[in-house]
């Protein structure tokens, strides 16, 4: 490909609005051009807050534009597969918001679909793989730094909304809500995490074990009806890889307080504590933490300030050096990732415990 901009369409206008239409003025090469979105008047809303000349009331629409060489998949879970696969069929390049789809055969036809059109590039959004002390915990984990490779604990309490607040019981409701559309903490985090468990140890999950649960019933829509919410507000789960290392995840979006993001990651030689987004911990066995935080050249420059919109930026340089014949240099999750991650997601929704009453 030429070194002319990268003509980008967006199909969804949530977090394509929030995170990654202003990130994407950090990304040399690109230029975004097309929104599209089931709701017209969300995308012609977009386009006049971006300036995008195009603007599609479908996504496959989009997809198939001639004016379009690069799409993000930014929609529904539920639509995923059909949008994804319309866009390798069309020949473009593809960034696919997660969770990859509503389940795992679905999530397999678009690994079909991306290996019958090998010439397009196909990347699931897991950005949590560029962000630097997730990095340098991958690092120090393959140079053996923490020994051998135990167990690693990762959680979210409180999840908080795009206005900064926790979820809690009065949020209103949305399709994040719907089961049949892709709602829920489970595949908007948990994944990510399942992902960075696979992107950590190199090994894939073998055994799985969970339980999810919806503790607010019904949440308040924007014209005040009341609706039903059939989608988890908290999942928890133990996975095992190939390689015996043990992961534990607890996702929660009702816990009011608590320390955000939290993980642990326990060797024979040494531990890493990973807090909140900016904070990076290493002690070897008997000795005290020491703070080895990496520097984040993004900060505050992204709209929000935040380790997604920082992560999603760097994603995107990555996936354009790629476009334009460059070699990967971050290893960042394929569709092929992005199913396996799904299977995982999968078996912790269908889990079934043994009632001791």
């Amino acid at each position: 490909m030429t070194s002319a901009d990268i003509r980008v369409g967006l199909i969804g206008t949530g977090f394509a609005r929030r995170v990654q239409l202003p990130g994407l003025a950090l990304v040399p090469g690109t230029k975004p051009v097309a929104v599209a979105s089931g709701h017209r008047a969300n995308a012609e809303a977009v386009a006049r807050e971006f300036k995008l000349p195009l603007v599609f009331d479908d996504g496959v629409e989009l997809a198939r534009s001639p004016e379009v060489d690069l799409v993000i998949v930014s929609s529904t879970p539920d639509s995923h597969a059909r949008y994804a696969i319309a866009a390798l069929e069309a020949g473009k390049h593809i960034l696919c918001e997660k969770p990859m789809a509503i389940d795992a055969f679905e999530a397999a036809q678009m690994v079909a679909a991306s290996e019958q059109h090998p010439d397009s590039i196909a990347w699931l959004d897991h950005e949590l793989r560029l962000e630097p002390n997730r990095r340098h915990a991958r690092e120090l984990i393959r140079s053996n730094a923490l020994g051998e490779l135990r167990h690693i604990e990762l959680s979210l309490k409180p999840y908080l909304r795009g206005d900064g607040r926790p979820q809690t019981s009065d949020a209103p409701w949305t399709w994040w809500f719907d089961a049949s559309r892709g709602g829920g903490i489970l595949g908007a985090v948990g994944s990510h995490l399942i992902d960075l468990c696979r992107f950590w140890c190199g090994s894939e999950i073998r055994f799985v074990a969970g339980l999810v649960e919806t503790f607010v019933k019904q949440r308040r829509d924007e014209a005040g009806l009341m609706r039903p919410v059939t989608a988890d507000d908290f999942a928890s789960c133990v996975l095992q890889t190939a390689t015996g290392v043990v992961a534990t995840i607890t996702l929660s979006t009702v816990a009011q307080h608590g320390p955000g993001h939290l993980g642990q990651v326990t060797g024979s030689d040494g531990t890493l504590l990973l807090s909140g987004e900016t904070k990076l911990e290493f002690a070897k066995a008997g000795g005290p933490l020491e703070d080895i935080s990496a520097p984040d050249d993004l900060w505050e420059k992204t709209r929000p300030n935040n380790m997604w919109a920082r992560s999603f930026v760097r994603l995107m340089r990555e996936m354009v050096h790629v476009i334009r014949g460059g070699s990967p240099q971050a290893e960042p999750a394929t569709f092929r990732d992005g199913w396996q991650v799904q299977r995982v997601l999968d078996a912790v929704r269908s889990a079934r415990g043994v009632r001791l009453d």
